[in-house]
């Protein structure tokens, strides 16, 4: 039998362990240059060979475009594909080619064969996210015994300490692309979670994007030019952002050198300088753990210790964050770079040795068989509620109809409903739709739609209407499963899954008029500008989420009946091209958006330029403006913008803010006649809105 190991499989680095069987402790398995963390950078060449790691990360950073990073957070979306050697892959494909590598240098390291593996993920990913983890470990040849969060992996190295007390244990995890919070109860014989939180979409490459930006500033500031749109120049201030921020881990300065069109800028970065242009990004960790102990009914004063798991906390910012809130240092005793592998390394031992039957937990007595240190039995919870898309209870609209709340035990995570069905068919092909949902809230569309399950083969019932029992739960690998039983046969019925559609613009509309008819509503005709803040803060991920989310927008209506106009904004305003029915010039348009296309700041507000041109219109059904920003305008833009307000409510027109970043959503609710849809999110949920409003105009 193969060795059992444990996976830190990380956005940044990642991190192999195992249970030395000598020692009976566990141990890192360094890669083929003897280091204990593996950058998880990927590069594949015209004929398929891997290269993984420091090499990879050599070639990626001299511009080699056959490599790929950070594709850890596309994980489970299947529209996420790069190019590399001449072949697309997907983020499971790079992940699988990942794996098989690191575990190839792992088995020369060790001299075993690898062949099961608990793999991490962070506590936050979804269904789809860790459904796509494990597919990547079994095309990598590992029998995954499990999927398990990683901030419960950092409790478990954390419980290496044998301590019999029982504590409240904060794990603050910030890795290099995501962030997690979990609180747990941890003894000398269990860690129970209490709560977890998280944003997907925050970790250290968001503070090196934040240092880049402020470099950006300073050389603009001295040569009049900008470093942003060149994407060479862009990633190479990248990795120097990177080594300043890890330099300042235990300097007090770093200086950055950079080098641009013939000219070169030195600028020296403190720590309070480091602190005040990423304030913004901490205050976010800050809100999540607040949110995360109102939501659990806890306080800083019931937290016993802090750990900090993931190399991001080797700022100093984090430390003195904790310590700012408890009055003391976080908790000594595991590494941030390995606890998350070690604690994995223990949960594989231990479902090894439970399949094997020779599982002693530490510190239990009366047993001959050879006891683990560290090992705990796991009690975690699910970081989001379950739900199905229903009627709403007046029968008017689709809801989203929770199950499984939020932080629910994984072994309390199951329910069963009765749903009636009506089944027309004598014979036993009717059939039944379940739409699966992650999420709180109400609105089907603002949560994830996980999956779509359809039973058939349901038998006639006399009546024309059966009853179901639909069982709904979480597997201990925190992925969602569901079965039904019709209760007139007491069969279980047969499932299987199809992939959740494109289109789900159905569930905004009135279920009856739904169910009773198939055909669909005819757009009025209208106009519809779009206005994006392209400032320098919009640089690299930002501007391409906003790109792909307004290309889908466009393509959601019948540019017929439909005009849509395009105009970027920053320190002035760039009508890119007027409100067109001609679908190629509305893509081109926004394809050519781009930071800085008008400016590096907030000096200039669309709203006027906006007005004027929606007035060609008035006489149309309806004529809308959707403003998306990610900053705060200046003072007299903010007071211009509000005073328009009453001009667009006099001609009817709509105005819609949409922010992400540092927002102000107050400001956009001001601004917009549809506060409704006026919100602070993250960019990644920015598609999701906007299909929303699509659907509204068009139904």
């Amino acid at each position: 039998m193969g060795l059992t190991v444990g996976i830190d499989l990380g956005t940044t680095y990642s991190v192999v362990a195992y249970i030395d069987p000598e020692t009976n402790s566990p141990k890192i398995i360094p890669n083929e240059m003897g280091a204990h963390t593996t950058p998880s950078v990927v590069m594949f060449d015209a004929r398929g060979n891997v290269l993984i790691g420091e090499a990879a990360k050599a070639e990626q950073e001299i511009g080699n475009p056959d490599t790929a990073s950070f594709y850890k957070l596309e994980m489970g979306h299947p529209d996420y594909k790069v190019c590399l050697g001449g072949k697309d892959y997907t983020a499971t494909d790079l992940s699988a080619g990942f794996l098989k590598e690191l575990i190839r240098q792992a088995e020369h390291s060790v001299g075993q064969k690898i062949d099961n593996a608990v793999i991490t993920v962070p506590a936050y990913f979804e269904d789809p996210e860790r459904n796509s983890t494990i597919l990547a470990g079994k095309r990598a040849g590992l029998q995954v015994l499990g999927i398990l969060n990683e901030p419960t992996a950092a409790a478990i190295a954390y419980g290496l300490r044998g301590s019999s007390d029982m504590r409240n244990i904060l794990i603050y995890d910030l890795g290099g692309g995501t962030f997690d919070v979990t609180i747990a109860e941890i003894t000398d014989a269990e860690v129970r979670v209490r709560g977890t939180a998280g944003k997907h979409f925050l970790g250290g490459k968001n503070w090196d994007e934040a240092v880049t930006n402020w470099v950006a500033e300073q050389f603009e500031e001295e040569f009049g030019e900008s470093f942003l749109e060149d994407p060479e120049s862009f990633n190479a201030c990248m990795v120097k952002a990177e080594k300043a921020k890890r330099a300042l881990s235990t300097a007090p300065y770093a200086d950055i050198t950079m080098e641009y069109e013939g000219q070169t800028g030195k600028y020296r970065l403190t720590n309070e300088l480091f602190k005040i242009c990423t304030a913004d990004l901490l205050n976010i960790t800050k809100d999540t753990i607040q949110y995360l102990l109102e939501d659990i009914g806890m306080t800083w004063q019931d937290i016993d210790g802090v750990i900090l798991v993931g190399g991001s906390t080797k700022m100093r910012m984090v430390s003195e964050y904790i310590q700012e809130m408890t009055g003391r240092p976080p908790l000594n005793g595991v590494h941030p770079d390995e606890a998350v592998a070690i604690g994995a390394a223990i949960h594989a031992e231990i479902l090894k040795r439970q399949k094997q039957g020779t599982l002693t937990l530490f510190g239990r007595k009366g047993s001959s068989e050879i006891s683990l240190p560290g090992a705990k039995e796991i009690q975690d919870v699910i970081a989001h509620s379950m739900g199905m898309i229903s009627v709403s209870a007046d029968g008017k609209r689709f809801v989203n109809d929770v199950m499984i709340p939020r932080n629910t035990p994984l072994s309390q995570a199951s329910v069963t409903k009765r749903r009636e069905l009506n089944v027309s068919r004598r014979e036993a092909d009717n059939e039944m739709e379940i739409y699966l949902l992650q999420g709180d809230m109400e609105c089907p569309l603002d949560c994830t739609i996980a999956k779509k399950y359809v039973f058939d083969k349901i038998a006639y019932v006399d009546g024309g209407v059966t009853y179901m029992d639909i069982r709904y739960y979480y597997t201990q690998n925190g992925t969602i499963a569901i079965e039904a039983v019709q209760t007139e046969t007491g069969k279980q019925l047969r499932c299987r899954e199809e992939p959740v559609p494109a289109d789900m613009s159905w569930v905004m509309l009135n279920p009856e008029e739904y169910f009773q008819s198939t055909t669909k509503t005819v757009p009025k005709k209208g106009v519809i500008y779009m206005a994006l803040d392209v400032s320098y803060s919009m640089s690299g991920r930002p501007m391409k989420l906003a790109k792909k989310s307004m290309l889908n927008f466009a393509h959601q209506f019948d540019t017929k009946k439909i005009k849509i106009g395009v105009i970027a904004f920053a320190d002035e305003v760039v009508v890119v091209t007027e409100a067109t029915s001609d679908l190629r010039k509305i893509e081109a348009a926004i394809n050519m958006l781009d930071a800085g296309l008008a400016g590096g700041c907030n000096g200039a507000e669309p709203l006027s330029t906006m007005y004027d041109l929606m007035l060609k219109f008035r006489k149309d059904p309806f004529v809308y403006a959707v403003v998306m920003t990610d900053g705060l305008w200046s003072g007299r833009c903010c007071l211009k913008a509000r005073s328009l307000k009453k001009n667009f409510v006099k001609q009817q027109f709509e105005v819609i803010g949409l922010g992400f970043g540092s927002a102000d959503e107050k400001f956009l609710r001001n601004i917009s006649t549809r506060t409704d849809f006026s919100s602070v999110e993250d960019i990644s949920q920015l598609d999701s809105k906007l299909s929303k409003i699509a659907r509204i105009i068009n139904g």
